[in-house]
C-alpha cells in the first residue's frame, strides 16, 4: 500500500491498488454535495476512461459514530479545551 500524502488543496490518496486510486474528497466537495466529511472517491482506469464511484459511510458507520461523540461529549470538550488553551495534559 502506499503512504497517505496530504498537502492544503490536494486531494489526500487513502490507497493504491493497481489502475485503482481510493481518495477523501475535499470537505468543501463533501459540504456542498451533501456528503459526509471523510467521503471517499474510487477512481479506476478502465478501457481508457476514468471511472469513479462514491464511498459513503454506511448508515450503521455513522450510527456509530453518533453515538461515541455524544457519550464521550465531555472529554472531547475537555480536549478542545486544553487544546485551545495549551496547558498540559497532567
Amino acid at each position: 500500500m502506499s503512504e497517505v500524502v496530504e498537502k492544503k488543496d490536494e486531494l489526500k490518496t487513502v490507497s493504491l491498488e493497481k489502475d485503482t486510486w481510493i481518495v477523501e474528497l475535499p470537505i468543501e466537495v463533501c459540504k456542498r454535495e451533501g456528503f459526509a466529511q471523510g467521503t471517499l472517491v474510487s477512481l479506476t482506469f478502465k478501457n481508457g476512461a476514468i471511472q469513479a464511484t462514491y464511498i459513503r459511510p454506511s448508515a450503521e458507520t455513522e450510527s456509530f459514530l453518533d453515538r461515541v461523540i455524544e457519550e464521550e461529549k465531555e472529554y472531547f470538550e475537555e480536549m478542545k479545551r486544553r487544546l485551545r488553551n495549551k496547558s498540559k495534559w497532567f
